[in-house]
């Protein structure tokens, strides 16, 4: 009796906050990584991203001294990147394109130093350094994107005046730093990437550090929100999922049929969620579809020197769905290379090098092969939802030439096509390669 009372009236036990449910799934894939070779790519993931996924990077705070100026010049420059309407005169968007560039430069002088930046990135550069973190090279890259950006736009929407420019100097102080952070991040890109843009472009309250709508509209802040936070919000969903497709690949090397069926099992599920979640929020509301294109989609192309831009195709999670699921053409490891970090380009290759469906055919257990293809029809079913979808934000631009960031300048050779016929088209050119491997 006594210990009966003793329960009733006992303080309950909280329950882990959901922060505390993040660290204790990267604690246990980072513990997994000696496992399995998929395994030691996730946990590579891990700590190659600010020891969480999606990636935690940290801003000026956390960087050297040095560095510190560059966010101060970001946020010196960003009320001058957006107007509310577009000139249709070249020549006046090449006044105003020139002014922005002058005032970033004049300012990158006025406040970087550039001897000691140079001394300061090599330090930070050393193996055995400790003067900045992995999650503080990922804000700096944030940073860093952000600025040669602007800086390669001039104005926001974007006009064809900047896009019709084929080489563009940048300056020293943009230009010195770039090196660095392409060794030590792992890419080659002379812009941005989806990761830079929108990953590491959050704060620990998952709001935008180098907005490009300052002193817009609440519609356009919106927006611009979630054009990033939809990406990070999914990888958060997706997490899980990505922990039981390394796991069910090394039960299944080791023939534990059934536990590779229930992990696949389970990985469908979370699947479903991740999935869920990206369809419950790409809405009106989040993202307004005649905004988006203009105030999101265009500062994230890039179109110098033959390079593309950002796209969403970047995106971990359709890559890795890919990879795991042997869906082909895969992109070339030099384009790929363009912009997606060294771990997750381990990570994807090691699903790839696996090729978990054809291990699955040459083993023939018919329930794996199942899961795996309830997983291949998902995927089908969300190409075929986002090809519809994205449509609508395809919307008629008369400032600009006809562009997607992730592909550059859009070509109609044939016939005259209206903006949106053709960027509806290119989009359906895309996707449709895609849909096509996964039936």
């Amino acid at each position: 009796m006594a210990s009966l009372f003793s329960w009733i009236f006992s303080s309950p036990k909280s329950c882990p906050s959901e922060e505390d449910q993040r660290c204790l799934l990267y604690n246990q894939i980072v513990q997994e990584g000696g496992q399995h070779h998929i395994a030691a790519r996730l946990a590579e993931l891990i700590t190659n991203s600010g020891n969480a996924w999606p990636p935690k990077a940290t801003h000026v705070e956390s960087w050297p001294s040095a560095l510190k100026p560059y966010n101060v010049v970001y946020q010196r420059i960003a009320p001058f990147l957006p107007v509310r309407e577009s000139s249709l005169d070249d020549a006046d968007n090449r006044r105003l394109i020139n002014k922005t560039r002058a005032l970033i430069a004049a300012l990158l002088e006025e406040e970087i130093q550039i001897p000691d930046i140079c001394e300061t990135l090599e330090e930070c550069s050393r193996y055995d350094s400790e003067l900045m973190p992995m999650s503080a090279w990922l804000g700096f890259y944030s940073c860093l994107a952000s600025l040669r950006h602007a800086y390669r736009w001039g104005v926001l929407p974007v006009v064809r005046e900047a896009q019709n420019e084929k080489y563009l100097q940048f300056p020293r102080e943009l230009d010195i730093p770039w090196p660095y952070i392409q060794r030590r991040v792992g890419i080659t890109s002379p812009g941005g990437s989806l990761s830079s843009n929108s990953y590491y472009n959050l704060d620990g309250r998952r709001e935008i550090v180098y907005s490009i709508t300052s002193g817009m509209g609440e519609d356009h802040n919106r927006t611009e929100l979630w054009n990033g936070l939809l990406f990070v919000e999914v990888e958060d969903k997706a997490l899980p999922m990505y922990r039981h497709i390394a796991k069910a690949s090394q039960f299944l090397e080791n023939e534990d049929y059934s536990s590779t069926i229930s992990t696949l099992r389970t990985a469908n599920e979370e699947l479903k969620v991740a999935f869920k979640h990206f369809y419950d929020n790409m809405n009106d509301y989040n993202l307004v579809p005649s905004l988006w294109l203009p105030y999101c989609q265009g500062f994230q192309g890039w179109t110098l020197e033959g390079i593309d831009g950002v796209s969403g195709g970047q995106n971990i999670l359709i890559r890795t769905l890919d990879s795991f699921l042997g869906i082909r053409p895969w992109p070339t490891e030099e384009v790929e290379a363009l912009h997606l970090p060294l771990a997750q380009r381990n990570w994807l290759n090691s699903l790839r090098t696996f090729d978990i469906r054809a291990l699955a055919q040459k083993k023939g257990n018919e329930e794996v092969i199942q899961e795996l293809e309830h997983m291949v029809t998902q995927l089908r079913l969300w190409r075929m939802g986002h090809m519809r979808r994205m449509q609508r934000y395809q919307v008629h631009r008369p400032e600009r030439n006809k562009m997607t960031a992730g592909k550059s300048l859009v070509e109609e050779d044939s016939v005259q096509v209206s903006d949106d016929s053709a960027m509806v088209n290119h989009l359906k050119q895309m996707l449709s390669v895609r849909l096509k491997e996964t039936k």
